[in-house]
């Protein structure tokens, strides 16, 4: 596997969480916007902060009445738009954590305890060394810093041979993030 292939996957492993989370609380906005959309709740969605002028440290200059007025109504189309557009935004990064989840499973057990420790959760090869030997060594010889890097190469090049084809048309030609 040449270097900047290998940057590309270390980058995309290590946006892996943080992809996934977005992911995750993206999809949860989307359902509670849908479950109002369904329930006609839609005024839940209204910004109706409401200040006394004159008061200390107040933020606006206008009236009641004119914050009313000239305030957005939440209407279906806007909250339609809304999950239109986190789904598009999504799209790209729900395939992207599909697919390093399913080029996960051909990995052996301990090249993915050596992916997960070091691209995932971003521990320092000590670490992982602890880490490794505490759940794959019992009854065999201690695994060195040296090995869980050769272990890695290794593991990348499995991974890089499963993703690359994704990773090379949709992040390297485009730059899409």
């Amino acid at each position: 596997m040449i270097k900047e292939s290998q940057n590309i996957l270390e980058e995309r492993l290590k946006l892996y969480k943080k992809h996934k989370a977005e992911v995750v609380t993206t999809m949860q906005r989307i359902l509670v916007w849908e479950q109002a959309l369904s329930a006609g709740e839609l005024w839940l969605f209204e910004n109706s902060v409401s200040r006394i002028i004159g008061m200390p440290h107040a933020t606006t200059t206008t009236s009641p009445t004119e914050h009313i007025a000239g305030r957005r109504e939440v209407t279906r189309e806007l909250v339609e738009a809304w999950i239109d557009e986190d789904r598009s935004k999504m799209r790209f990064k729900t395939l992207e954590m599909e697919q390093i989840d399913e080029a996960l499973k051909a990995l052996t057990r301990e090249q993915e305890t050596v992916i997960r420790s070091k691209y995932f959760e971003v521990m320092t090869w000590r670490n992982i060394e602890i880490v490794f030997n505490e759940r794959h060594s019992v009854g065999r010889v201690y695994i060195t810093n040296e090995m869980l890097r050769k272990i890695n190469r290794e593991a990348l090049e499995v991974l890089w041979e499963i993703l690359g084809p994704l990773f090379q048309r949709y992040l390297y030609f485009s730059k899409y993030v």
